[in-house]
């Protein structure tokens, strides 16, 4: 939705709450492979020298995130997930692991990619899997204020969030040009009920 700007001229991120969580799941998860990889490499000695192979530069991108981890930067393990599954698919025994890396890599895409809110002149769309729609007749209002994006409903319901602010600060609405938007449009679809 970030780069739609003509389909959605405001679009509004929001924070993610349990980005460190997943993040420490996908180490704790490496982790894992690389327990894995040992068994190989005493287990099997006919792959035991591309297993080790393996086990080295996977242990160095660990090292590397673990080093991003504490450092509070945003990472994603999914070239180690690509890494994991390539290498239980190509290198036999324990193929049927390569499945779960795949599924851990795809999971993790879904869990980090940021949710948005993008508002155009039809509606409001909340991205995912399957996209949310809201009619700009079905509101009250709509505000943004301090960091927290609110939708009033008409039926009484409200949607409160808490707002990215780290995201691209050049591109940034005032959020009194974001607030003029939207009563315009809460306005002009109030009075075409």
């Amino acid at each position: 939705m970030k780069k739609d700007r003509q389909i959605f001229p405001y679009v509004v991120i929001i924070k993610q709450k349990s980005r460190r969580r997943v993040e420490m799941l996908g180490l704790i998860t490496s982790l894992v492979f690389l327990l894995i990889l040992v068994q190989r490499i005493f287990e099997y000695p006919n792959t035991r020298i591309i297993n080790l192979l393996v086990f080295i530069s996977v242990s160095g991108m660990i090292i590397y995130y673990i080093r991003n981890f504490f450092s509070r930067k945003k990472l994603s393990l999914r070239p180690v997930y690509i890494v994991a599954a390539l290498s239980l698919f190509l290198i036999p025994p324990m193929n049927w692991l390569m499945l779960f890396f795949v599924i851990m890599a795809l999971l993790e895409k879904f869990a980090l990619t940021p949710e948005e809110i993008g508002f155009n002149d039809e509606q409001i769309v909340f991205n995912g899997l399957v996209p949310k729609k809201i009619r700009w007749t079905e509101l009250n209002n709509v505000i943004l204020k301090d960091g927290i994006i609110t939708l009033d409903f008409k039926n009484d319901r409200l949607i409160q969030k808490e707002t990215d602010d780290e995201e691209e600060e050049d591109e940034d609405a005032t959020e009194e040009e974001f607030n003029e938007y939207c009563a315009a449009r809460v306005r002009i679809d109030g009075l075409a009920d």
